[in-house]
């Protein structure tokens, strides 16, 4: 009996834990950047940059970020956002 009531409360815990926040990426070209804001948009989605966005492949800054240059952005979606977890260069596939 203890073991019914226990899996189902599990699962609930998790359910919620992962609403809060998930991690994901996409790839794609820079469509818009907004550099008051530090924000960028790929592929209709706008990223938010943030002091613990990392940046590899030779970019090192948000600054670095150029319209039409093709990411991988690293994000989690908290409280409404996309938050870019990690920006980097993502060589284009032929």
């Amino acid at each position: 009996m203890k073991k019914a009531i226990v899996m189902p409360v599990a699962g609930l815990v998790l359910a919620g834990l992962s609403v809060t926040a998930t991690a994901e990426d996409l790839e794609g070209r820079i469509e818009a950047i907004d550099a008051a804001s530090q924000t960028f948009t790929v592929q209709g989605v706008t990223f938010q940059a943030t002091d613990q966005t990392d940046y590899d492949d030779g970019l090192r800054q948000f600054s670095d970020l150029k319209v039409d240059q093709r990411v991988e952005v690293d994000f989690q979606y908290r409280d409404g956002q996309h938050i870019a977890t990690e920006v980097e260069r993502d060589e284009e596939r032929r």
